[in-house]
């Protein structure tokens, strides 16, 4: 361990641009990555962090009404689902939503689920579903839906979709809660947009709002731990001192491609996350990586094995249920294993060890 410390310590010190991604861990993990990645005037990306970055970029220009999952569970009377990223990453996402016994909901409707170009899945008895597919693609029905909602004319040949389409407009106008359900990795940022403008113009009558899915691997819970720590999210760099987000410029993989960045730290530590450190797509660039399962590793790179957050240690991470930071207890007990945070504390003590020799 303490060679491979040192190894790693004399890598990163000659970085001119670290690359910190992966970034599978937990709270702590993160804290520690940015505080070493400031540090070393660095780069941080959270690998999941695509969907995240691009919310983040319409919603600085729309604006946001999100709701989180315990309210639309006990309030929502109308339930909009897009696409099939929702359920694919919760399977059981309709039973949390809509389960047999709730909370009083405002208004006099029945719930309902519209479901917008998703693959036929389990729905919930009781729940009248309706499903707007067709031969239209999701960015087309997502707009005709705004448009009736607005109640703005549009054009399809399929008549029945067009009368399904009106009543759905209808039904949004008329509900007491409408939510639009979906997940930002999966849509575009034009279909964003729409989803979030037809929100904006049914809060001017009745109430709406949004549920974004979380993103995998505690992406929530370190993109949350970056804006309070440098007050920016995910996609930001230190190269210049002052911390800098473009969404664009400080993307993990384009900056390993392009050869800007010549060391990665590549953190795969989160019980339940599954993700490959990139080392083999980007020959000739080292890497320290920091995991909790087996990995190949290059000739020029240093592998440390970390307890897995959650797994091995207790860890704070997002937890979408209430939609905030949680504590979770090691599933496995005690382990010896050093936490991510340990390490990265350790490396960045003996870089600075190291300069001031």
């Amino acid at each position: 361990m303490d060679s491979a410390l040192d190894r790693a310590a004399d890598l990163l010190a000659q970085a001119r641009l670290p690359v910190f991604g992966g970034l599978f861990t937990d709270v702590n993990g993160a804290a520690a990555a940015l505080a070493l990645a400031q540090k070393l005037g660095g780069v941080i990306d959270h690998a999941a962090s695509s969907g995240t970055s691009k919310a983040a970029r319409v919603m600085r220009e729309t604006g946001s009404t999100p709701a989180s999952l315990g309210e639309v569970r006990n309030r929502a009377d109308t339930v909009v689902l897009i696409g099939d990223g929702p359920r694919e990453r919760d399977s059981k996402l309709l039973e949390k939503l809509f389960p047999a016994k709730s909370l009083p909901r405002p208004g006099d409707n029945k719930r309902e689920l519209i479901v917008i170009r998703a693959k036929k899945g389990k729905t919930p008895k009781g729940v009248r579903t309706m499903e707007l597919d067709g031969k239209h693609a999701l960015p087309d029905l997502v707009a005709l839906l705004g448009a009736a909602a607005r109640e703005l004319p549009f054009e399809i040949r399929d008549a029945a979709l067009a009368k399904k389409v009106l009543s759905a407009g209808k039904r949004l106008r008329e509900s007491a809660f409408v939510v639009f359900v979906y997940d930002p990795a999966e849509l575009e940022e034009p279909v964003l947009h729409t989803v979030l403008e037809t929100v904006r113009h049914l809060v001017k009558s009745t109430r709406a709002a949004t549920l974004s899915m979380s993103a995998p691997g505690n992406g929530d819970g370190v993109n949350l731990c970056s804006i309070w720590t440098c007050g920016l999210p995910m996609r930001t760099s230190f190269a210049g001192g002052a911390p800098e987000n473009n969404m664009w410029a400080f993307e993990a993989e384009r900056l390993l491609k392009s050869g800007e960045a010549d060391a990665l730290v590549w953190i795969d530590a989160l019980d339940g996350a599954e993700t490959s450190p990139p080392t083999r797509a980007f020959r000739g660039i080292p890497a320290v990586v920091l995991s909790s399962k087996p990995v190949k590793a290059g000739r020029d790179d240093v592998v440390i094995e970390v307890g897995a957050a959650a797994a091995d240690h207790d860890a704070e991470i997002y937890l979408p249920p209430i939609a905030g930071i949680g504590v979770v207890k090691a599933s496995s007990g005690a382990s010896k294993k050093p936490t991510v945070a340990d390490v990265l504390k350790e490396i960045g003590a003996l870089i600075d060890k190291k300069g001031a020799a």
